[in-house]
């Protein structure tokens, strides 16, 4: 593929990851998801299904994010884990996953047993999903890289997941551009704004705005392997829209 359509944090909201994907070109955009497909949102399980047939069928790259390690944990070992997921949003995962006879269920692991029968197939391809994707310059991440390594794939799988200000505030040695999701942009614009975040040095491109959050909205961009004006889909309050920056 000639371009990459890069889609940050959906956490369930699954109208706009619908109406966001209008504007993939499917012919010559490979689609790369960012990690965070679950929690917060009503529609995770629809959110999977979707992400899950694209890879399956359209070539698409899924990477992890910290929410479905923390799901998939949470599988694992649910007595320990309960009370991070639920207040991670997880209530919302658990909720789209399971039927009111699961949850009425009194017994823990029976019900955690019941959600893995359930949903094999999508719990099975969420632990093959990998922490990384490298194309031409850019290297694709959930949170970040370890900043003071030159080869990022060196960084660790806690770097991968769940780095922050470590990342977003440092020059990182590393020559390529980090694209990744998990730090919502109004947390990184100084307008405070969920518009796509790039550094000063350029050679990071944030893209989680906050769609959970009353003013945030859900981000896509395409990029080219030539440096071209990056062109950026947005989802917000129901409506698309489209603009174009240079980076």
């Amino acid at each position: 593929m000639e371009r990459v359509f890069v889609i940050g944090d959906i956490h369930g909201s699954f109208q706009e990851l619908e109406l966001l994907l209008t504007r993939w070109d499917s012919e010559t955009e490979r689609l790369i998801f960012l990690g965070d497909y679950i929690n917060r949102g009503k529609d995770s399980l629809s959110v999977l299904q979707t992400i899950k047939s694209l890879v399956e069928h359209n070539g698409a790259i899924a990477l992890m994010g910290n929410h479905e390690a923390m799901f998939l944990e949470w599988l694992n070992e649910p007595y320990s884990t309960t009370d991070l997921l639920l207040k991670m949003g997880g209530a919302t995962t658990i909720e789209s996953m399971s039927t009111k006879e699961m949850r009425e269920n009194e017994s823990l692991d029976a019900f955690v047993a019941a959600i893995k029968t359930e949903h094999a197939s999508i719990v099975n391809w969420l632990k093959t999903l990998p922490l990384y994707y490298r194309w031409h310059h850019y290297f694709f991440v959930h949170a970040g890289i370890n900043p003071e390594v030159e080869r990022p794939e060196s960084s660790t799988s806690d770097d991968f997941l769940w780095i922050r200000d470590d990342f977003t505030h440092a020059t990182h040695e590393a020559k390529e551009t980090v694209v990744f999701g998990h730090t919502p942009t109004m947390n990184l614009n100084e307008d405070e704004s969920s518009k796509v975040w790039i550094s000063s040095c350029k050679k990071k491109i944030g893209i989680d705005g906050g769609v959970v959050y009353p003013k945030g909205r859900l981000n896509g961009i395409v990029l080219h392997h030539q440096p071209t004006p990056m062109r950026v889909h947005f989802v917000q309050s129901g409506h698309i829209y489209t603009e174009q920056f240079i980076q």
